[in-house]
Order: structure tokens, then C-alpha cells, then sequence
């Protein structure tokens, strides 16, 4: 009986002592940051602080699907958006969850107008000056032209050069200039076309002021392109009207009055690949101030015609000037 009863008393030991065992499995725990935030085609990298995970199966998943099994998350968004990923850790001592936000940004660059290279294209004066209209042939009574042009080099690639007409390429026959000229009151002075009412850029101090129309005289309009010939999407950009504009318009507009810009985007064929247009005076009203034209709407363009109609007329045409002034344009790359 001794013998059994020592054999008994060691089992029962045997039992409880694997008993114990198992209850010193401790459950898992693991803890995400709340949230990330990255650009399209940027690759993350998410690493957990996990605590007794030894020997766990991880299960990673983005919208109940399972993108992962390791213990750290590597992965690429292919698209722009907020996403939802959790995480699962399985062990012998349990289940433990954790989700996170990741914010997905396309990948974007600013045109701001901004630095010396920018600061070298301003002109002066503002109408006829050398950079803009080139030198004065006195004996024709005409500006001979220039090669002013820019180009948003190793950044959004956005590039644009004088209209020509004639054989001669001058502000005055359509295009984009750089300014920074502002606290001009509104004006009736077109002289003073580069201005804007305004104590600066959207951003910084430079800017960019459009030149043209289409009518029955001209067919040239201010555009811009990629450089490089690569065809992309143009987010945004913030537009504000000129001093000479505003003066002119607020001795010509009635209450029902309107001018508008149409942005129109062309593919490398010269394909039409969208439109969108901007009211620069809308009911009689025209905006003074900084605003945000979206421009997704021209599809991935490789240039950017604009042009700007009018209800405001006279017996030669349009009657509101040609112009307004734009700054930090967001491309995606």
C-alpha cells in the first residue's frame, strides 16, 4: 500500500505540476503606434512593440485581407486614401489584437515661384521691359522680342515660354510672368500689369501673372507644360486677380457680369484631355483674395492652355483685361 500510495501521491504531483505549467503561459500583448502617414509607392515599414510572443503566428490584414505573416509589416499602398490595418498575434497563452490608420498622400511637388532663380525673371518696369519684351526698335515703333521662358527644373517639371506672333515672342502677345509686385490699389493703369493688390504671394513673395485671350485678332493664349514630356496630374493651384483687372472691371461690371478662366489640358497628341474653369468675377463680384482652383478635372495633361472669356464687352471685344495672377501649383509625380 505504500508503494501504491507513494506512485498515486506522484502522479497527482505530476498532474498539478503541469497544471501549473500551462497557467504560466503568460497571454500576448502587442501595441501599434495610431497612426502613419506616408506617400503612393512609398514602402512602410510597421514594427509592433510586442510583449510574450514567443513562437506566435502574426496575421496582418488591410480590409479583412491578409497582407502579411511576419512579425513586422513591410508594404507598399498603390493608391492614395486612409486605410485601416490590424494586426493578430496568436500563442499558446492567447489571442492579441491591434489596429492602425495609415494616411496615403499622392506623391506631390509645389511650384512656388520662390528663389534666385525665380527672383532673376522679374521684370522692370512692369510693361516693357527688357526681360518681357526685349529691346525697342525705335524706327519700327515696336518692341523686337525676347527668349523669356522658365522652367521648374528637378521639381514638378512644369515649364512655359512667351507666345509669338509675327516672329517675335512678347508678354504682350500672351504668356506667364513671374511678378512680385504687390499693395498695388486696383488700377486702371495696364502699365502696372504685373501687380496684384495684395501684400504677397500665396506663399513667399513671388508669383506668376497670366497674359491672354483668344479673339478675332489673336489666337495665342499664357499655357504651361512638362518639360519633360511626362503627362501628370495637376492637383491645384491658388489664383487672385490683378490690380489692373480689378480697376478696369469695377468701372465696367454690372451686377450680372462674369469672367471666367477655362484651364484646357492636352495629352503629348495634342488630344484634349479635360477641362475646368475659375470664375474671376461671378454676378458682378470679383475675388480679391488667394483661391483654390481644383484642377484634377484636366486628367494627366501634358499642357495647360488658358483662356479667359467675358460677358463684359465693347465694340472691340472683351473689355475686361486678360490677366490673373497664380501661385503654388501642386503636381503629382
Amino acid at each position: 500500500m505504500n508503494h501504491i500510495l507513494k506512485i498515486s501521491l506522484a502522479a497527482a504531483a505530476a498532474v498539478v505540476l503541469a497544471a501549473s505549467c500551462q497557467k504560466e503561459i503568460p497571454a500576448p500583448s502587442v501595441t501599434l503606434e495610431s497612426s502613419y502617414e506616408i506617400v503612393v509607392g512609398e514602402e512602410l515599414t510597421i514594427t509592433p512593440v510586442y510583449k510574450n510572443c514567443e513562437g506566435a503566428v502574426y496575421t496582418w490584414t488591410l480590409n479583412e485581407q491578409v497582407i502579411g505573416n511576419e512579425a513586422s509589416l513591410v508594404y507598399t499602398f498603390p493608391e492614395a486614401g486612409d486605410f485601416a490595418v490590424s494586426v493578430s498575434v496568436e500563442t499558446e497563452g492567447g489571442n492579441a489584437q491591434a489596429s492602425t490608420n495609415v494616411k496615403v498622400k499622392e506623391n506631390t511637388a509645389v511650384l512656388t515661384f520662390e528663389g534666385e532663380y525665380w527672383d532673376a525673371l522679374i521684370d522692370d518696369p512692369q510693361y516693357g521691359g527688357p526681360l518681357l519684351y526685349g529691346e525697342y526698335d525705335e524706327a519700327g515703333f515696336t518692341y523686337l522680342g525676347t527668349d523669356y521662358s522658365w522652367h521648374d527644373q528637378d521639381n514638378t517639371e512644369l515649364a512655359s515660354e512667351l507666345c509669338e506672333s509675327n516672329g517675335a515672342a512678347i508678354y504682350w502677345n500672351g504668356g506667364h510672368a513671374v511678378s512680385n509686385y504687390t499693395d498695388q490699389a486696383a488700377t486702371t493703369d495696364y502699365t502696372l500689369q504685373l501687380a496684384i493688390p495684395l501684400s504677397g504671394g500665396h506663399s513667399g513673395s513671388n508669383f506668376c501673372v497670366h497674359n491672354g485671350f483668344k479673339s478675332e485678332y489673336s489666337k495665342n493664349v499664357g499655357y504651361f507644360y512638362f518639360k519633360d514630356g511626362v503627362g501628370r496630374t495637376i492637383e491645384s493651384m491658388y489664383v487672385t486677380n490683378t490690380s489692373y483687372y480689378l480697376g478696369t472691371v469695377e468701372t465696367l461690371a454690372g451686377a450680372d457680369d462674369w469672367t471666367k478662366v477655362t484651364a484646357t489640358g492636352y495629352d503629348a497628341a495634342g488630344t484634349v484631355t479635360g477641362t475646368s474653369e475659375f470664375y474671376l468675377t461671378e454676378n458682378g463680384q470679383s475675388i480679391n483674395a488667394w483661391t483654390l482652383w481644383d484642377l484634377t478635372g484636366l486628367g494627366a495633361p501634358v499642357k495647360v492652355e488658358f483662356d479667359i472669356t467675358s460677358s463684359i464687352q465693347n465694340e472691340y471685344g472683351m473689355a475686361a483685361p486678360g490677366y490673373f495672377a497664380y501661385d503654388d501649383v501642386t503636381v503629382r509625380m
